[in-house]
């Protein structure tokens, strides 16, 4: 049933009887809302003609409600309560906009939290909801709780939507300490008799043990003493202890060699079949989503060119120290 505005007082009305009532003065009513009691008055009166009614008994020390006067009163304060409350939820300063994010473990662990405070810097006004999603290759179709996910694919992926954040770009690492208990490690012919660690249970398309050495043109051997971790965090912080040699994408370290938590013991190499994307939900007024994209993608970009710089110096520093 459409509204009729004839059934509708003005709303500037609404307001000045609700203080005036409130405040049982149309001179306190006029401070407070910085007109002039003639203005309050004439509203009032207004008012009153357009409910064909009496709301206020004037008296020599102010107002008072009739009972008619009361009954509206209650209804005004519900109605104008209800739409400023309303009208706050709208208000983007009041209500900053959120983007739901999907994304694995290792990205949000190594690249996504260290940089988030770059990202709120910026966009102080945008809300982030992050999920880790343990699944070892998140798909790049989102469900419809997100509205941005990172995940690892083949380059050949259909991406309408994604862009490619890194290639897949691996290269050994160990700590400092394991460094100088088996300088041996620093020959790649002899890898293979050293503690490898290796992720448990990976799927057959990743990057591997057998694959790296391919890239580097080594030929793999089975290795001595391998151990198997269940996810990629575990296998660098079991590195940055001493326990083996890690196999690792060059985003992950790139801070931690930098810090000298890790040493690399290889040139980084480039697979050919794989790497990593981001993708946006099909929303395509979410602004904040499309926001976040454009600052991961440039930061992205920043990173890779430091990236392949740092880490190629520090492999050659790491032989000498």
């Amino acid at each position: 049933m459409p509204i009729k505005n004839s059934d509708i007082p003005s709303h500037s009305s609404l307001i000045i009887f609700e203080a005036a009532a409130r405040l049982g003065s149309l001179t306190s009513a006029a401070n407070e809302l910085c007109v002039t009691p003639t203005a309050v008055s004439k509203q009032v009166k207004q008012l009153e003609a357009f409910l064909n009614t009496t709301l206020f008994l004037r008296k020599k020390n102010g107002l008072e409600l009739t009972t008619k006067g009361q009954s509206y009163l209650t209804t005004v304060n519900q109605v104008l309560h209800l739409l400023s409350e309303e009208s706050k939820k709208l208000n983007d300063d009041l209500n900053p906009s959120s983007i739901n994010i999907e994304v694995g473990a290792c990205f949000s662990h190594f690249w996504l939290i260290p940089r988030l405070d770059d990202f709120r810097s910026k966009y102080p006004d945008i809300h982030l909801n992050i999920s880790i999603n343990s699944e070892r290759n998140i798909q790049p179709t989102l469900s419809k709780q997100h509205d941005v996910a990172f995940y690892y694919s083949a380059k050949d992926t259909p991406t309408p939507r994604g862009i490619k954040l890194f290639n897949d770009r691996l290269l050994l690492v160990c700590s400092p300490n394991f460094l100088r208990k088996n300088p041996q490690c620093e020959n790649l012919d002899q890898i293979w008799q050293q503690p490898l660690l290796a992720l448990q249970n990976a799927p057959k398309f990743w990057e591997n043990w057998q694959t790296w050495a391919k890239h580097h043109g080594i030929a793999y051997q089975r290795p001595i003493n391998e151990m198997r971790l269940e996810d990629q965090i575990s296998i660098i912080y079991a590195a940055i202890n001493g326990v083996g040699i890690a196999l690792v994408w060059d985003w992950h370290v790139e801070s931690l060699i930098e810090a000298g938590q890790l040493v690399a013991l290889s040139e980084v190499v480039e697979g050919d079949k794989n790497a990593f994307f981001l993708t946006l939900s099909e929303k395509e007024d979410n602004f904040a989503a499309k926001s976040f994209m454009n600052w991961v993608t440039e930061t992205a970009k920043n990173v890779n060119n430091h990236q392949r710089v740092a880490v190629s110096n520090m492999h050659r520093t790491s032989w000498t120290n």
